[in-house]
């Protein structure tokens, strides 16, 4: 009886240690104690704490939404974004992939930059995608939608180019970050979303988020979608009266932002009530103008 309790107990162990996994290797870049990824980083768990799969009862064969979450990890405005898909009868797939990571979201919000914030949002991103196609039963996988904010909204419109998926129907990306991935061409129906007073992380009251250009990422949001459409692409801005960054996060303010000890910079966060009715409105009806009926 010992031998097979000692058996019983190293299995557990074994199995134990494969399911945890370590915290994604980073390295520092410079000496401003910024950081990077390095690979591999985490895989799409569809059993990790951090993920919601959801289905609405009411609806047979939903079209499913896929979430990206910001440079913060999943926050509360985030979960308010589910929120709205989820009452207005779409299935969802959300997660946490600093979590997923084993990373702590403060560190990562404030010492990573925004290539190595997108590359563990996509390291999970991509897989929640697959699984979402294999989910043929109780979705309607050919109608996908892919949605994100933030450095999430950049992340959405790099996988529209990179993933050659014909079951994506609509993207829909909100405030997408300056920098990170690149965009390339895009030809999916998309809608690219700011607050009008989005200066985040800017240098100035003015210094607009869409507009920004740096070495790294040489072309702005604004001349990248005015490429686009150039091409006769669907995508276009929709912008809000009364909203600067993060519009879910509460009543539009000047917030102050601290790195360490030091003021990093000011500017405009959250919504007027108004602004968030129409944004709903704009981002369901878009769902429902694009989904291909059989």
């Amino acid at each position: 009886m010992k031998k097979i309790a000692i058996l019983i107990f190293m299995t557990i162990a074994i199995f134990s240690c494969k399911s945890v996994r370590k915290p994604t290797e980073l390295k520092k870049l410079g000496s401003r104690g910024w950081h990077t990824t390095v690979a591999p980083v985490a895989e799409f768990d569809p059993r990790h704490k951090s993920v919601e799969i959801w289905t609405p009862k009411q609806v047979k064969n939903p079209p499913v939404v896929i979430y990206a979450h910001g440079g913060a990890g999943f926050r509360e405005d985030d979960r308010a974004r589910i929120d709205m898909l989820q009452r207005n009868g779409f299935a969802t797939i959300s997660f946490d992939s600093y979590e997923m990571n084993g990373l702590d979201w403060n560190f990562v919000t404030r010492r990573v930059t925004n290539n190595g914030k997108q590359n563990l949002i996509w390291g999970v991103f991509e897989g929640a995608l697959k699984y979402a196609l294999k989910e043929n039963k109780r979705w309607d996988v050919n109608n996908i939608f892919l949605y994100g904010a933030s450095n999430g909204g950049r992340t959405v419109l790099y996988a529209g180019n990179e993933l050659p998926i014909k079951n994506i129907r609509g993207i829909i990306s909100e405030a997408p970050a300056a920098t990170g991935y690149a965009l390339g061409d895009l030809n999916i129906p998309t809608i690219v979303l700011y607050g009008a007073k989005d200066n985040w992380a800017g240098k100035s009251e003015t210094d607009y988020v869409w507009t920004r250009t740096y070495p790294n990422s040489p072309i702005s949001v604004e001349d990248w979608l005015k490429s686009q459409q150039e091409k006769s692409h669907h995508i276009k801005f929709i912008f809000y009266e009364n909203a600067g960054h993060l519009l879910f996060e509460g009543p539009l303010e000047k917030v102050t932002v601290k790195r360490g000890d030091k003021i990093a910079f000011t500017a405009y966060q959250g919504a007027s009530d108004e602004a968030l009715k129409r944004y709903e409105n704009d981002v369901i009806t878009f769902i429902n103008d694009n989904i291909e009926k059989r």
